[in-house]
């Protein structure tokens, strides 16, 4: 199984990194929105994990997902939102589950971080079976 991460916490992607190849996932990440796409569709994995914010962008996982699901070879893929917005109020409202909708929020799951690394493999485990 092959997970590709986009998230700016360097910390928290060494982190789960670390459980999903304990569990024997294939793991590819990057810290920031540069050529993401060509990324991800290079990598092809079966599940995406997305920051909501990144450095240069409060809003980049939104659009990196919107993006996701124009390229065929990866726009069936699930893809699961992290984001400390809820917890640290950076945005607004809240982000949740029933957000998520096929335009704006065109993801699979949302979590809220900081994320317990079993609870994300449960999550994956879930959206792959």
């Amino acid at each position: 199984m092959k997970v590709y991460m986009v998230d700016d916490d360097v910390d928290l992607v060494m982190a789960l990194t670390a459980a999903l190849e304990a569990k024997g996932y294939e793991v590819a990440s990057q810290y920031d929105e540069r050529e993401v796409d060509d990324k991800i569709r290079e990598f092809n994995p079966d599940v995406i994990i997305l920051d909501v914010m990144l450095p240069e962008d409060d809003m980049a996982g939104f659009k990196i997902a919107r993006s996701i699901r124009h390229h065929d070879n990866i726009k069936e893929k699930p893809v699961i939102m992290l984001s400390g917005v809820n917890t640290e109020g950076n945005l607004p409202g809240r982000i949740t589950n029933r957000d998520i909708d096929d335009v704006y929020l065109p993801i699979t799951r949302f979590l809220d971080k900081p994320v317990d690394p079993g609870k994300l493999i449960e999550t994956i485990e879930e959206l792959t079976a």
